[in-house]
Parts: C-alpha cells; sequence; structure tokens
C-alpha cells in the first residue's frame, strides 16, 4: 500500500518516507481515530434486518428497529481489519469500544493489532472507561510492533497501560462507582497471534474451511465467578447455579486490584479469522465451531456486519462488538 498524503494531517509524502516532516506521524501505521472510529453515517440500509426502508424518523419500515446515531454505531475498514461496534436493542449508550491498527512496511512483518473493552454497566463512566482503554493500549501494542518488541511483553504492558488510564477516570469522592471494563487483545503476524485478556470479553480462532489450521475454538478463558469455579472442580452446572455466577472476578478499573493478563500465543498453521468480540455477540453464539458456521465466506466488513446483525436479530440485549482479522495478514489487500 503506497501512502501518498499523511493519513494525520493529508500533507503530500514520498514513498520512502517513513515518518511525516509536518506531523510526525509514522507512516507505516494505519489506526482508527483517538476517541473512536469513524460513525456511521445516516441513511443506507437497516443495520437490523438490512432492509432499504429506512424512514425519516430513523426507524425501519421492516423490522421497527431505530437507527443508530453518534457512539450507537461505529465502524471501520482498515482491509487488513475490521470492526462494527452496536449498542443493541435494549441499552440506553453504547459502553463497548473497539480499537485497532496496522503496521505495514518498515521492518516489522505485516502485523495487525486489536482491543475490545466491554465497559462494566454498573460503573461510573464505562463508556470512556472502555474507549480510554482501548485506545491507550492499541498505541502501545503499534508502538511495540514499530519496534520489533516481544508481542507477550506488549501486551501486558498494553494492559498496565489501560489500567492507569482508567484508574485516572476514577473520582475519590464517589467510591464504589470506579469506571471499568473488561479487555482483550490481539497481535496477528504472519505466522502467531498473541492474545491478552482480562474480564469476559473473548477472541476466537475460526479457521476457513477445508485449511489444514487447527481447528477453530476459544482462545481466551472468561474471568468470572463460574469459570474460577469450574477451575477448582466444581462441575458447570453447579458453577452456574452460584449465586452471580457470571459475575467478573477480574477486570480494569481504579478498584479492580492487582492484575496480570492471561496471555497466550498460537500458531494457527493455516487460514482463518480471528474474532474479538464483547458478550453481546458470543451469548448469542458462544461455541467457536457454531461461530465458524454462520461466519460469511467473504470475511471484511460484510462478515462483521452480518456477526452483529445475527446478533441483534437473536435478541441484542447487550451492546455488541465484533472486529475480524484475517489470518495471515494479507499484506495490505482486503481478504
Amino acid at each position: 500500500m503506497t501512502v501518498t498524503n499523511c493519513p494525520g494531517c493529508g500533507t503530500p509524502v514520498g514513498p520512502e518516507d517513513r515518518f511525516c516532516e509536518n506531523c510526525g506521524q509514522s507512516l507505516l501505521v494505519q489506526r482508527t481515530p483517538l476517541g473512536g472510529p469513524t460513525l456511521k453515517p445516516a441513511g443506507g440500509a437497516c443495520v437490523a434486518c438490512g432492509g432499504e426502508h429506512v424512514g425519516a424518523d430513523g426507524f425501519c419500515e421492516d423490522c421497527g428497529r431505530a437507527q443508530p446515531s453518534g457512539r450507537d454505531r461505529m465502524e471501520c475498514d482498515l482491509g487488513l481489519v475490521v470492526g462494527v461496534s452496536d449498542k443493541g436493542n435494549r441499552r440506553a449508550r453504547n459502553e463497548d469500544s473497539m480499537a485497532f491498527g496496522t503496521v505495514l512496511g518498515g521492518d516489522a512483518p505485516p502485523t495487525v493489532v486489536a482491543v475490545v473493552c466491554d465497559g462494566v454497566a454498573t460503573s461510573d463512566r464505562a463508556d470512556s472507561a472502555s474507549q480510554r482503554a482501548v485506545d491507550e493500549a492499541t498505541s502501545v501494542l503499534l508502538d511495540a510492533v514499530l519496534e520489533n518488541g516481544d508481542p507477550t511483553a506488549a501486551t501486558k504492558a498494553a494492559v498496565a497501560q489501560a489500567i492507569s488510564a482508567v484508574a485516572q477516570l476514577a473520582d475519590p469522592n464517589v467510591p464504589g462507582t470506579a469506571p471499568s471494563c473488561t479487555f482483550v487483545s490481539v497481535v496477528v503476524t504472519p505466522t502467531e497471534v498473541t492474545v491478552g485478556s482480562v474480564g469476559d470479553s473473548r477472541v476466537y480462532w475460526l479457521a476457513a474451511p477445508d485449511s489444514a489450521a487447527m481447528s477453530s475454538r476459544m482462545l481466551t478463558a472468561d474471568d468470572t465467578v463460574a469459570a474460577e469455579l469450574m477451575a477448582e472442580g466444581l462441575s458447570e452446572e453447579e458453577a452456574n447455579a452460584v449465586y452471580q455466577a457470571h459475575a467478573l472476578s477480574k477486570w480494569i478499573g481504579a478498584d479492580a486490584g492487582e492484575i496480570e493478563p492471561r496471555v497466550v500465543t498460537v500458531a494457527p498453521g493455516g487460514p482463518g479469522h480471528v474474532l474479538l468480540c464483547s458478550d453481546g455477540l458470543w451469548n448469542y453464539v458462544p461455541d467457536a465451531a457454531a461461530l465458524t458456521e454462520v461466519m460469511p465466506a467473504e470475511g471484511g466488513m460484510t462478515a462483521a456486519a452480518e456477526l452483529t446483525a445475527l446478533a441483534l436479530k437473536l435478541g441484542g440485549h447487550d451492546n455488541i462488538t465484533t472486529v475480524l482479522v484475517p489470518f495471515p495478514p494479507t499484506g495490505g489487500e482486503k481478504p
């Protein structure tokens, strides 16, 4: 991909330039903007049913869905990584956030980094917490890729920076309402996927049909009361029957205590997609094999939008965030 203008300030740049002489931005990096990706423009097809009959009042005449605006619906397509975040059918606002970026050229191989955070609804300023966390963590991960840093160390540093940034949002005069969120991240290179997680947002590996890659599977483990009880030996049925079984046991926030993220690295060994999502999607389709079956073959924004639409169709009780990265990264061409 040839950059002819700086993506930050628009200044013309040469094919051999690594940084913009006007604003200093790296020309090897594309990323979602701070504060959230470009908002979905008004008009077009219904985000829930795909119908073309959206009235002037903002409601779909086919299914009745109110069409979102502002943070209610965010979309971004960087080619090697796409994402959709939607407030769902029942929530008053979208407290999920996503941020991602690519590094193409220079000494690093084609690499994608992505972060999804789900604001804890019972905490104060949950949307601000999730957005601050994804922005800060993505910056750390992109800087590490540019410096050829170790992905595991970079993931831990990204979580630490997210924790610090979210903790600064807390009001010391209002105890018990510290802004909080979950956290998942990926660093995707042509050979490996490094995953970091805190809380119950998830990362899945979805193998391409008939590929020699490892089978589809969840790459994260939930940090919930039920999951920890099952790790201690309780059956799934017993653990899920416990009071507040699905409450978080780990999260990011000023009141979270010392947090050590789960970090794993896998080598898929063949083509597929890496999916990051909040529980607004996986609550409806939690099984990796089932997600693979409903995953549109073309991938890209079509797939992210259709997975989001599926969650909306099945109820949309929570905010829904869907981020997809093709594996291996294709060097700048859309999958």
